[in-house]
């Protein structure tokens, strides 16, 4: 199978190459920027999608795009420039090229955590106001929109948070106040991890499967607790830090009195602090069965 990776140089989108290569696929990688340092067997091409004409002569012959490319930032400029309008651009180019399969990364962020159920799949509702926790959710939740309308052969993944190591610490974990003492937010809930080869697996298998038009979250249902977590990375530091718990029933106890007395900024907004330390189970059900995946990693 011809496979086109899009944002290849990212941490996620490099990882998808590798997995492709792994399993006999033709690979192209396209990225923004450098394009040194690939295996001879990818192909290599350089391409901003958010403002580069030329796109469906790009992605022409290929069977599938495995659509990596965003911005992971907090400003809204950027996330409508390289997230939102590189999708669009993407697709139209698609479209034009009569490339009949894409794979869109998304995430798990586009839920409603506040308003979900305690076990999360892909029945959950997605994000009522999307405004309030910031530009990123927007785009997503728009990715998807436009993906699901372009008439393509769509495969939407929801990853979790991509563990991996160049990537550890995550601000849905807690708090680092100091050198030696990190706050575990909701400790005792688990962490909807993935690990980025697990992830990238899964982004490959989806783009093999015959039939899209799927949806699935991406998470693997043995990732530890927060605090855990933490004590994990605290024991693998230097100096190695003290980890305390801060219970979720105490963290909603504090949203509920500031939002009593007006104050609804910042992570105290409801919204905002159920996505970041609500407990919740987070489902991979689905994945597993329409891929045949199982992540390995630890």
């Amino acid at each position: 199978m011809r496979i086109l990776v899009t944002g290849a140089g990212g941490f996620l989108g490099r990882a998808v190459v590798r997995a492709a290569l792994a399993r006999g696929h033709a690979v192209t990688a396209l990225v923004r920027g450098a394009a040194e340092g690939w295996p001879a067997e990818v192909r290599v091409l350089r391409a901003d999608l958010a403002r580069d004409a030329g796109l469906a002569a790009l992605v022409a012959g290929q069977d599938v795009v495995v659509h990596c490319a965003a911005s992971l930032g907090t400003d809204a400029e950027e996330q409508q420039r390289d997230t939102v309008d590189a999708t669009r651009n993407l697709l139209a180019a698609l479209a034009s090229a009569r490339v009949p399969r894409l794979v869109l990364a998304s995430s798990i962020a586009v839920i409603d955590h506040l308003r979900c159920g305690e076990r999360v799949d892909e029945s959950a509702p997605l994000e009522p106001d999307p405004a309030v926790r910031g530009p990123y959710i927007g785009a997503k939740l728009e990715q998807e929109r436009m993906a699901r309308a372009s008439g393509l052969d769509v495969r939407i993944l929801r990853p979790g948070l991509v563990r991996g190591p160049e990537r550890e610490w995550f601000y849905q974990l807690g708090l680092a106040l100091g050198a030696r003492l990190w706050i575990a937010l909701a400790g005792s809930a688990r962490l909807p991890l993935v690990h980025v080869d697990d992830c990238a697996q899964a982004f490959v298998l989806a783009a093999e499967v015959e039939r899209g038009g799927f949806t699935l979250h991406v998470v693997d249902e043995r990732a530890p607790t927060r605090a855990d977590y933490l004590r994990s990375l605290s024991a693998r530091s230097t100096p190695r830090k003290l980890v305390l718990s801060l219970p979720w029933g105490v963290l909603r106890l504090l949203a509920r009195c500031a939002n009593l007395v007006g104050v609804r900024a910042g992570m105290l907004h409801p919204a905002r602090l159920a996505a970041r330390c609500r407990p919740l189970v987070w489902s991979s059900a689905a994945a597993q069965r329409t891929l045949g995946w199982a992540p390995t990693k630890s």
